[in-house]
């Protein structure tokens, strides 16, 4: 395992990103972990960057030494790097390791003492942040609605199979098409029991 300390520049605007990396291979296309790296190599395209290294040691120790001597609060302050935390605190597997474990008993513990220090309605504003901004709308406008109950309004209903022709017809997963029929549908229907 190599322990290695590596540099990579935008050859477009000359910005350069410091990170480290433990590979047991050298050539692994590994191009940083940080925001702001991957972003510009996205924006950018890979090509337009290059990667050095500028340290391969045997252990971390001394790889996260020489980056904590590279990236530290003045580095980071420079609009011509890519880096925005403090080198040499070990990224996420130095985390992980340290205070999650390897046991999982121990990381469900210290996931639930997290869990039970935000309180119900912090949790509650969370919930509707992610349901408001990822989650979508499970409330279907009055105009689909119509729109499917009369595609669908000549298969019977009361036969076995309908789920299959409903779900085809609209194009959408047997499980939408039971909760879609059950929610809307003001008729009797075939259902297994």
């Amino acid at each position: 395992m190599k322990y290695t300390v590596y540099k990579i520049t935008n050859l477009i605007n000359g910005k350069i990103y410091v990170g480290v990396h433990k590979t047991n291979n050298l050539d692994d296309n590994y191009m940083g972990s940080g925001v702001n790296i991957k972003r510009s190599i996205k924006k950018y395209g890979l090509e337009n960057f290059k990667k050095e290294y500028i340290g391969i040691f045997n252990n971390d120790e001394e790889m996260f030494k020489m980056e904590s001597k590279i990236v530290t609060e003045e580095f980071i302050n420079d609009p011509s790097t890519y880096n925005i935390v403090i080198g040499g605190s070990g990224g996420f597997s130095y985390i992980n390791e340290t205070y999650w474990g390897n046991n999982k008993e121990k990381q469900r513990e210290n996931l639930k003492k997290a869990h039970e220090r935000i309180s119900l309605e912090k949790k509650q504003k969370i919930g509707k942040y992610l349901g408001e901004n990822f989650g979508g709308s499970n409330k279907l406008p009055q105009n689909e609605i119509d729109r499917r109950l009369k595609s669908i309004s000549e298969i019977n209903l009361n036969k076995f199979g309908w789920v299959k022709k409903v779900s085809e017809k609209l194009n959408i997963s047997h499980t939408q098409t039971k909760r879609f029929i059950k929610k809307y549908y003001n008729g009797a229907y075939y259902q297994r029991k």
